[in-house]
């Protein structure tokens, strides 16, 4: 059975709003991050602003003003996408399924530190499932509903789920996506300690993938698609804009503190999706890193070299949001298909990346399919292959 059809997207991250803001930072290579001070340390970050976001969520939600920051964040996003798909939630048969690394932890830190005041809306806002029940909440969406924590891998995973709730013919439509608000200085200083944060001479610029791997941008957002099934859309006139492909989810197994530095578990998830042919590109999970790019290179490599197949990661440009960085590589992705263009890849560094067929401007391409690499800490890895709409 073909994999759903995407007929909606939605976006907002550091300094853009919208999808066709999110495609001018990826077509004009538009960095979107900012220097901030966390414990006397600089370091370049990607930070959405509160008051707007927060007068929308007003007006989507009734008492949407309270929600957490992640929650405002998918609202706002999956209000985009609904209304770029027109689709008659009423009608159908319509699940929700969001991801998020950090969920609503913001918010619990906030209170735990007492900087938040306890109130009757606290339990309700330290409640990771509020990503989801407020969509539900928002659109009258009563179908089935899931709340994904599988680290920076869970906004690619929502849509997997999503995609195989439809299949099984569990639902006829599913809003699915990523948010993430995790730039309490509390989860910065433990990435810090990490050493897997960029810390270094700021007036060089931000880091960027597949470059010398001094850490990465630590950024927020939130992104939502919405998948039905293509005869529904066919039925209902819907424009087509991409459809989901294969898709794999692997484990390391090693440890709840790293990951497979060999990447065996990557490259399976990869191979699998190589069943339904060769990407145009890939959008890579590289974010600078430096173990991690390389792992991620190796396999590029060991696979596709031969072809010359273009790679490019856009986390350069947004840095990391954290649980919805695969969202928003899926949704730079059917951009790509629609627009026909490779993203470009900010930093690479061709003495530590030889060999490697990175993108480093936007570039007009034949674009039919897109393979995405997501890894997450704890060993998560996932890949999924996304494709032209039309037929």
């Amino acid at each position: 059975m073909a994999g759903a059809v995407i007929t909606g997207y939605g976006i907002i991250g550091p300094k853009f709003s919208s999808v066709s803001q999110f495609t001018e930072v990826l077509m004009d290579k538009k960095i979107v991050l900012d220097r901030f001070k966390v414990k006397g340390k600089s370091m370049y970050m990607g930070k959405v602003e509160d008051e707007d976001l927060t007068e929308t969520c007003k007006r989507i939600l009734p008492r949407g003003g309270r929600l957490p920051k992640a929650v405002q964040m998918v609202l706002y996003a999956a209000e985009e996408a609904l209304l770029m798909s027109r689709f008659p939630v009423s009608d159908y048969r319509v699940g929700v399924v969001i991801g998020s690394s950090g969920g609503a932890i913001s918010d619990t830190i906030k209170v735990s530190k007492g900087s938040t005041r306890s109130s009757v809306f606290s339990i309700g806002n330290m409640n990771s499932y509020s990503l989801v029940s407020s969509i539900c909440a928002a659109f009258q969406v009563n179908g089935m509903s899931f709340s994904l924590a599988n680290s920076c891998t869970s906004g690619l995973d929502a849509v997997q789920l999503g995609n195989l709730l439809i299949e099984s013919n569990q639902v006829d439509m599913c809003i699915v996506g990523g948010s993430d608000s995790t730039l309490d200085d509390v989860i910065v200083d433990g990435f810090s300690r990490l050493k897997i944060l960029f810390e270094g001479n700021v007036d060089k610029g931000p880091p960027g993938p597949f470059s010398t791997g001094e850490g990465f941008a630590i950024s927020e957002g939130a992104g939502v698609l919405i998948l039905e099934r293509r005869n529904i859309a066919e039925e209902r006139g819907a424009r087509v804009r991409g459809e989901v492909g294969l898709s794999y989810v692997s484990q390391d197994g090693l440890s709840p503190y790293q990951s497979d530095p060999g990447g065996r578990m990557l490259l399976k998830a990869v191979d699998h999706c190589l069943s339904q042919g060769l990407p145009s590109y890939i959008n890579s999970q590289a974010l600078g890193i430096l173990q991690q790019d390389r792992l991620e290179a190796d396999i590029y490599k060991e696979r596709f070299a031969v072809h010359s197949i273009p790679i490019t990661s856009i986390k350069g440009m947004t840095g990391h949001p954290m649980g919805a960085s695969g969202i928003f590589q899926l949704i730079s992705a059917v951009i790509s298909l629609e627009k026909q263009f490779i993203p470009p890849t900010i930093g690479y560094n061709k003495e530590y990346f030889s060999d490697l067929s990175v993108v480093e401007d936007a570039q007009p391409h034949s674009i039919e399919r897109v393979l995405i690499t997501s890894q997450g800490y704890g060993g998560i890895n996932s890949c999924m292959m996304i494709a032209k709409g039309e037929r």
